[in-house]
């Protein structure tokens, strides 16, 4: 499910190819605003969402098994929306960085992204 992380995507590659520039203040400021939604929000959704993917107490019937593996699947459509929103916010944050000429700091939160984009629902 892209959660926007395609328009970060493109952002980011209109940064690298010199389209989309900004002074670097303002581009400092912006990937801020991004890097503190991951930092002080996100982080702690994952961890929450995460504990919904071990659901228990529905009993022993078929039906209430069921019903616990749905509830557990949704669970996991949480994680992987959040993981989304996240990687889409990191790759933001190095698009405004990118964009305002602070190259190696870009890279490391497009590097982060990456990483996040690789992380698997367990």
């Amino acid at each position: 499910m892209d959660v926007g992380q395609g328009t970060a995507t493109a952002l980011y590659q209109q940064a690298v190819s010199g389209t989309f520039r900004m002074e670097r203040g303002a581009a400092e400021r912006c990937a801020a605003v991004y890097t503190r939604l991951v930092d002080t929000c996100l982080e702690q959704q994952l961890l929450d969402a995460k504990r919904l993917h071990q659901v228990s107490g529905f009993g022993g019937f078929v039906s209430a098994q069921e019903l616990q593996a749905g509830f557990a699947a949704k669970g996991a459509s949480v994680t992987d929306a959040l993981l989304g929103i996240k990687e889409a916010a990191l790759r933001m944050a190095a698009a405004y960085l990118q964009a305002g000429g602070a190259f190696e700091e870009a890279d490391a939160l497009n590097g982060r992204a990456l990483n996040v984009a690789g992380e698997a629902v367990q």
